[in-house]
C-alpha cells in the first residue's frame, strides 16, 4: 500500500471515530462519506463500528448481589489472604519496634540519669505494655468467641 493510500486509511480511520463520538464537523462528515464512496471495505468496517456503538450504549451493567459478595468475604481465601498481609504487618511492626526499642534502651541507658527517673521510666513504659497486651489479648479472644459477632453486618 502506498504512503498516501496509507495516509488516507488513516485519516478515513480517524474521521470514523469523531463522527462515532459526534465530534466532526459537516465538512469532515462529507470527506467520510466520500471515503466511504471510494473504498467499499470501509462501509462495511463503518457500519459495524456503528453497531459497536449501539450495542455498548445500549448496554447495562449489572451489579453482582450482596450475597455474592457475603459469600467472597467469608470464602477461605479471602480470610487467608487477610490473614496472611495481617500477620505480615504485624511480624514487621514487631521486629522494627523491637530493634527501635533496643536502640532506644541503649542510648537511655548510657545517659546520665538518677537511678528513680530509670526505675520510674521502666516502671511506665512496662505498665503501658502490660495494658495494651492486655487489650490485644481480650479484643482477640472476644473476636473468636463472641456469638453475636457474627450476625453484624459491618
Amino acid at each position: 500500500m502506498s504512503p498516501a493510500n496509507e495516509q488516507n486509511l488513516d485519516r478515513a480511520h480517524a474521521l470514523m471515530m469523531a463522527a462515532l463520538d459526534t465530534e466532526c464537523t459537516d465538512e469532515e462528515r462529507r470527506e467520510l462519506e466520500a471515503h466511504i464512496a471510494r473504498r467499499p471495505e470501509l462501509e462495511a468496517e463503518w457500519t459495524r463500528l456503528k453497531r459497536v456503538k449501539e450495542v455498548t450504549m445500549s448496554m447495562e451493567v449489572t451489579r453482582p448481589p450482596e450475597e455474592m459478595w457475603d459469600r467472597y468475604r467469608r470464602s477461605v481465601v479471602h480470610r487467608a489472604e487477610r490473614g496472611i498481609a495481617w500477620t505480615l504487618i504485624a511480624a514487621g511492626v514487631g521486629v522494627l519496634g523491637a530493634w527501635a526499642l533496643w536502640h532506644w534502651l541503649e542510648a537511655w541507658l548510657a545517659r546520665d540519669l538518677p537511678i528513680v527517673v530509670k526505675v520510674g521510666s521502666a516502671a511506665l513504659m512496662a505498665g503501658a505494655a502490660l495494658l495494651l497486651l492486655s487489650i490485644v489479648r481480650e479484643r482477640w479472644h472476644l473476636q473468636h468467641r463472641d456469638p453475636y459477632s457474627k450476625e453484624i453486618l459491618r
